[in-house]
């Protein structure tokens, strides 16, 4: 009987995800800078907006904001990284692919498309646990970060900022794919650009009113108005969490989409086999 299920589970969908992760476990193992730099950037910005943080709250008690609820603008920070370094998984892992020329190994393979993608999505989780789980214990012990209580608040809109992470990451890849290592940045850009307008350290009211509009279109500046509701007020803004994952569900779909058409294209012109720049 085990004979028989053996080789039904090493064709399993499991099986091939758990080879991809495993691809880039070894990667990470032998290479101590690639890990070194998941947590590097997130703790050097908390860092920076820490000794910001410590230099204004004495010069805010007038306003009263980072007075009455210290931890806010770390607070933002934190999340901001958690949809930096949710798409930056994707991206990362499959820039990965791409400089060693695997993408058409990858694609003959009975390696399936979603496949791939849920590797990427697992990888980018690994991704955001290390670095911005070293950025928190930072901002727990040097700047006494108290979030405890709104830990479930908060983790609803960690999640609708991963989710629209891998969205963007997603339309990253493809965007690289169909034009070449030479659209690399785009990658790079493409999350920093819709970083004004996310309301990470402001509400979105401070924006202009035309620029609001285009905020509110986004999942991000929904899910960053819920944690500041969690924050100041201590309650869960289910509307404005509910509001910001229909916006993730479409977001994804789109750029999964888009994905797609750019990986069937790229099969359509032999762009897998010969990725150059």
């Amino acid at each position: 009987g085990a004979m028989n299920v053996r080789p039904v589970y090493r064709n399993s969908s499991t099986q091939r995800i758990g080879a991809m992760l495993s691809r880039h476990f070894f990667l990470i193992r032998k290479s101590w800078p690639r890990l070194f730099s998941f947590a590097y950037y997130p703790v050097m910005q908390l860092l920076v907006w820490g000794f910001v943080t410590q230099y204004l709250a004495p010069q805010s008690a007038a306003q009263g904001v980072l007075q009455a609820v210290p931890g806010i603008l770390l607070t933002g920070v934190l999340l901001w990284d958690v949809l930096v370094r949710g798409e930056l998984g994707l991206f990362l892992s499959f820039l990965e692919e791409m400089y060693s020329r695997n993408l058409g190994n990858l694609f003959v393979s009975p390696l399936r498309l979603h496949e791939f993608v849920i590797a990427q999505m697992l990888m980018s989780i690994v991704r955001v646990v290390i670095g911005s789980g070293v950025a928190l214990l930072v901002a727990v012990v040097f700047f006494d970060l108290h979030i405890a209580q709104q830990a479930f608040a908060l983790s609803l809109c960690l999640g609708c900022l991963l989710v629209f992470g891998w969205a963007v990451g997603l339309l990253a890849n493809g965007l690289v794919l169909r034009f070449g290592l030479g659209a690399e940045e785009i990658g790079w850009a493409v999350v920093f650009l819709i970083g004004p307008l996310s309301g990470a350290y402001y509400p979105v009211s401070v924006l202009p009113a035309w620029l609001q509009t285009v905020a509110y279109a986004l999942p991000t500046a929904w899910a960053f108005e819920a944690m500041r509701a969690a924050l100041i007020e201590g309650r869960i803004a289910w509307n404005w969490l509910g509001i910001s994952m229909l916006l993730n569900v479409a977001y994804f779909a789109a750029c999964a989409f888009l994905f797609w058409r750019f990986v069937e294209s790229g099969r359509e012109r032999g762009l897998l086999l010969q990725m150059g720049e």
